[in-house]
C-alpha cells in the first residue's frame, strides 16, 4: 500500500494528527487538525511547531518537552486559534532512531468541546458498558462532566478562578455538586499542597459550630479538658470550604467577618489572637438575598463573600451530561460491587428524559441502586421501575407515564416498521433533519453549533456526513 492510502485513512480519524521531524518541523498534518486550527494545509506544512509560539497561538509547545525527556507526554494545550479559542487534549508520542534520538514526533489532538462526542454517539446506538472501561483511581473532581455549554462555560471559568484567592460563593439546588465544584477549584489552585477543610454549617448546633471554627482553649467552658485548634487555623495555607453558609447563626457571621477581614482568629477563652491564611468557598442552595431581606443574613459578610459567583445549573437543563455522569458511576459502583451491568439504550432514554430534582445526587444514588438491585447484566427500564416503584415511588410515577403519540406519528412509525428501518437508520434520518433545518435557520456553522450546543466541528462533520446544502 502507498503512502497516499495511509493518508486517506488518518484524513478520516475523529481526531487531529500531525507528525514532525528531529527539527520540529511538519511533515505531516490530517484534515482533522487543519479544520481544528483554521490554518491551510500549505501553510502549516511551511511551519516548524515553536513558530506557533512566536506568532502567539499558543503559549508553549508540548513537542518542545517530548524532545528534551524523550517521553510520550498528554497534557491540556489552550490554543488561540484563526476562528476561535478553544481547548485540546495533545498525546504527543516521539519515535526513536537507532542511536535512541528523537527523530520523528507523532501528535493526537482533539478538542476538549467534543471530547465525549463518541460516548453520546454510543450511547444513541448502543449500550453503556461498565466493563469496557478501565479502572483508574478517582479524585472527588472527577465527578465534573462538562459535556453540555452550560457546563462547560462555568468549568471555563472555574479552572481560571482556581490560580487566584478570591472569595468563592457556589449556589445551585441541592444535589447540583457544590463540594465536588470546591473540591476542583482546590485542586487546581496553588494550595493544593495543603489541606481542604470542609464543615457543613447546618450540622451542628451554634455553640459546637463557634468552637469547631475558632477553636477553644483548655477551660473555656464545660468539657473542654484541652485546648483545640479550630478549622479556620487547620486551613491555614489551604481552603476552607462552608457548606450551607446560610444556616450560619448571625452572631456567628459577624465573627467570620471579622476574620475574614483582619486574617485574624480568637479561641474561645483565649485572649490572643492567631494569623491564619487560607482561601475561602462557600456554597448555599437557598437565597441570600432573601435571607439578608428577612434579616437572617449579614449583607456586609454577602458582599465580602460572594467576589466570585459560581451558579450551578440543575441536571434538568444539562441533560447532555446524564450520559457520561451515568457512565461514570455505572463504572464505579461496578468495581465496588465486582459487578458486570450494562444501561440499555432504552434505560438512558428515560433517564434523559426524566428531570432528576435532586440533581447529580440523585442520578448517583439511582444508579447504585440498579447496579446492586437488577438481576440481568443488562439493566432495563422495566426492571429499575420495578426497583423505584419499591423504594421511591417518585421515579416510577416520573418514568413510566410515556408522552402520548399523535395519530400522525403512529402512522409514521408504522410505514417505517413495515419498511424493517433499524433504529440506527431512523436516528440518523432525525439527526440529519434537525442539523440541515439549524444550518438553514441560522445560516452558518458556528450559530447552530452553539444551538444545538455541540461543537463547530460536530456540526461540520455531520455536514460532510449527510451532504447537507444551505
Amino acid at each position: 500500500m502507498d503512502s497516499k492510502f495511509y493518508e486517506t485513512m488518518l484524513d478520516n480519524f475523529i481526531d487531529g494528527v500531525y507528525v514532525l521531524d528531529e527539527k520540529g518541523d511538519y511533515i505531516f498534518v490530517n484534515s482533522t487538525y487543519v479544520k481544528m486550527t483554521g490554518i491551510s494545509k500549505t501553510k502549516i506544512m511551511q511551519y516548524n511547531v515553536y513558530d506557533l509560539v512566536k506568532e502567539g497561538f499558543i503559549k508553549s509547545s508540548i513537542s518542545d518537552i517530548v524532545y528534551k525527556q524523550k517521553k510520550r507526554v498528554i497534557m491540556f494545550q489552550d490554543v488561540d486559534g484563526i476562528k476561535r479559542r478553544y481547548r485540546q487534549l495533545i498525546i504527543s508520542t516521539p519515535i526513536f532512531d537507532g542511536n535512541g534520538n528523537v527523530k520523528n514526533i507523532l501528535a493526537i489532538c482533539r478538542d476538549v468541546a467534543t471530547i465525549n462526542d463518541p460516548l453520546q454517539e454510543a450511547a444513541r446506538h448502543d449500550v453503556i458498558n461498565c466493563v469496557s472501561m478501565p479502572h483508574m483511581e478517582e479524585r472527588p473532581s472527577d465527578t465534573v462532566i462538562s459535556r453540555s455549554s452550560e457546563m462547560r462555560r462555568l468549568m471555563e471559568m472555574v479552572d481560571r478562578i482556581a490560580k487566584v484567592d478570591s472569595a468563592v460563593l457556589i449556589t445551585g439546588e441541592t444535589g447540583t455538586g457544590k463540594e465536588v465544584i470546591a473540591n476542583y477549584i482546590h485542586e487546581h489552585s496553588l494550595r493544593n499542597k495543603n489541606k481542604l477543610v470542609i464543615i457543613n454549617c447546618a450540622s451542628l448546633p451554634e455553640n459546637l459550630l463557634e468552637a469547631e471554627l475558632f477553636g477553644f482553649e483548655k477551660g473555656a467552658f464545660t468539657g473542654a479538658v484541652a485546648e483545640k485548634q479550630g478549622l479556620i487555623e487547620e486551613a491555614d495555607k489551604g481552603t476552607l470550604f462552608l457548606d450551607e453558609i446560610n444556616s450560619m447563626p448571625l452572631n456567628l457571621q459577624g465573627k467570620l467577618l471579622r476574620a475574614l477581614e483582619t486574617r485574624q482568629i480568637q479561641r474561645l477563652g483565649s485572649n490572643r489572637h492567631h494569623l491564619v491564611d487560607f482561601r475561602l468557598i462557600t456554597a448555599t442552595n437557598q437565597d441570600l438575598i432573601a435571607a439578608i431581606n428577612e434579616g437572617s443574613f449579614r449583607s456586609d459578610l454577602y458582599y465580602r463573600l460572594n467576589v466570585i459567583p459560581i451558579v450551578l445549573p440543575p441536571l434538568r437543563n444539562r441533560r447532555e451530561d446524564i450520559v457520561p455522569l451515568a457512565s461514570l458511576f455505572l463504572r464505579r459502583y461496578c468495581d465496588k460491587y465486582n459487578k458486570k451491568k450494562t444501561l440499555s439504550p432504552n434505560t438512558l432514554t428515560y433517564m434523559t428524559r426524566y428531570n432528576w430534582p435532586g440533581n447529580v445526587r440523585e442520578l448517583k444514588n439511582f444508579v447504585e441502586r440498579a447496579v446492586v438491585m437488577s438481576f440481568d447484566e443488562t439493566i432495563e427500564i422495566s426492571n429499575i421501575g420495578d426497583i423505584t416503584a419499591e423504594f421511591a415511588p417518585d421515579y416510577a410515577l416520573g418514568w413510566q407515564d410515556e408522552p402520548e403519540e399523535s395519530e400522525a406519528v403512529n402512522e409514521e412509525y408504522d410505514m417505517l416498521l413495515e419498511k424493517k428501518t433499524s433504529l440506527r437508520e431512523y436516528l440518523a434520518r432525525c439527526e440529519k433533519n434537525y442539523v440541515e433545518y439549524a444550518l438553514h435557520k441560522y445560516g452558518n456553522t458556528y450559530k447552530a453549533a452553539e444551538v444545538l450546543q455541540t461543537s463547530q466541528s460536530s456540526i461540520v462533520r455531520r455536514k460532510g456526513k449527510y451532504r447537507i446544502r444551505y
